[in-house]
């Protein structure tokens, strides 16, 4: 399973977004992996990408790759999130980030599709380890 993070999914909404062939190409080689979507990150979408055109595209994609919405969400995973943000303080983490980090280690085999550098350089998953990324 692919974990999105936002920026692939508003680069693949917004044909303007300097990360768009780069998405487009990483969609080739991923479209035959199951993609989630967790809530943190379909809100960040939604604000970056406040046209109607550009929501259009989203809804989509959302569709035509059949992108499963994260279900498995209670209290104990909100608050493993503020614990994963406490300890990444100093590199200004946002919530989308602490979610996929910490999703990542409860869905064993995932992988996170993201641009951050961050995810490659410094952040990990609530037990230490890397957090598996879909694209280098």
């Amino acid at each position: 399973m692919i974990l999105l993070d936002t920026a692939p999914v508003v680069a693949l909404c917004d044909p303007r977004d300097a990360l768009n062939r780069r998405a487009l190409r990483d969609l080739n080689r991923l479209a035959r992996e199951p993609f989630v979507l967790c809530p943190p990150v379909l809100t960040e979408a939604c604000f970056l990408l406040p046209r109607r055109a550009q929501r259009e595209r989203l809804r989509r994609f959302l569709d035509e790759f059949s992108v499963a919405a994260y279900r498995r969400e209670d209290e104990s995973l909100w608050l493993e999130v503020f614990g994963w943000l406490m300890r990444y303080h100093e590199h200004d983490p946002d919530w989308a980030d602490g979610y996929l980090a910490v999703v990542s280690e409860k869905e064993r085999g995932s992988r996170v599709w993201t641009y951050d550098r961050e995810f490659r350089t410094t952040w990990r998953r609530p037990d230490g380890t890397r957090v598996p990324l879909a694209v280098s």
